[in-house]
């Protein structure tokens, strides 16, 4: 038994080492043709997403797109100067700078999101309920792992 498990480990991480960049290599090119005049790259896809579903700055944004800050400031000038963010002054710290999706980057993002989900939900159309389950659980426990893998990164290899 205890020779299963690390073959098993193995396989699963592999597997997911190149599943992962199959997986956004697509999510790149699909986000460019989903976006039609939205132009949304799928790093600018990123940052309105997670603009949306949190508090968040710059630097907030930076880390989880794991860039520097110069990169993000141009993300966020490009999507300001489009409608899709605004920068608002924070009512505890007037230094800080947080970001606020507009409705029209909301709109923007949704229309995007909702694209490539069809997209996904059909290509998984051939899986059973049980197996759409399973793998939903099992994303479930992996978005944990996803999460301490990102924060495990350097903030000085950023690039």
């Amino acid at each position: 038994m205890s020779q299963v498990a690390p073959s098993v480990s193995e396989s699963v991480t592999q597997a997911l080492l190149e599943i992962v960049p199959r997986l956004n290599r697509w999510a790149e090119a699909s986000v460019s043709r989903a976006a039609g005049e939205e132009r949304l790259s799928l790093r600018q896809l990123s940052a309105l997403t997670m603009i949306e579903s949190e508090q968040t700055t710059l630097g907030d944004v930076a880390r989880r797109l794991m860039v520097t800050p110069a990169v993000v400031t141009g993300l966020i000038d490009r999507l300001e100067r489009r409608g899709y963010v605004r920068r608002v002054n924070s009512t505890d710290d007037r230094r800080r700078v947080l970001l606020a999706l507009t409705d029209e980057g909301r709109a923007a993002a949704e229309s995007v999101s909702s694209a490539l989900r069809e997209e996904i939900a059909s290509a998984l159309s051939s899986f059973s309920p049980t197996e759409l389950e399973q793998l939903d659980r099992s994303l479930a426990k992996l978005a944990p792992i996803a999460n301490d893998l990102e924060r495990s990164v350097p903030e000085t290899r950023l690039s």
